[in-house]
């Protein structure tokens, strides 16, 4: 039916699909901060969510994990395509079948990498950046 679960927290394209989409993007654009910014990857955070009340649409927010912030997502916000597209390469050029540590799932995920979905986060990142 396209909901089922599969292995490893991840869900093929279906009832999760988007959500997963959206949740994996999020760890992925993460990961590669410390690639862009010269940081820690727990050094920045993030939420993802399908539905937020003040965008009145799908939402990702990436922040510093320091109080008050030491500038890393402000920097990084201005690479903010680059990230995107080399995030989605990331997702497409792994292996694995449904996400795992070097793609989508983060040690650090407060929702146990669940859901996470690759191939609506290759789409969705495409779709945000000029060459997608």
């Amino acid at each position: 039916d396209g909901g089922e679960r599969t292995g490893g927290g991840s869900t093929p394209d279906g009832e999760y699909g988007f959500n997963g989409g959206i949740h994996a993007a999020e760890h992925g654009i993460i990961s590669l901060f410390p690639f862009h910014l010269l940081c820690d990857r727990a050094d920045v955070g993030g939420i993802s969510t399908p539905y937020h009340p003040h965008t009145d649409a799908p939402a990702v927010f990436v922040y510093d994990g320091y109080p008050g912030g030491v500038g890393l997502t402000r920097r990084g916000h201005e690479r903010i395509e680059e990230l995107m597209a080399r995030t989605a390469r990331l997702i497409d050029g792994c292996d694995c079948e449904g996400g795992c540590p070097a793609c989508v799932q983060s040690p650090h995920c407060g929702n146990a990498n669940d859901p996470l979905a690759k191939a609506p986060a290759v789409r969705l990142l495409e779709a945000l950046t000029p060459d997608g």
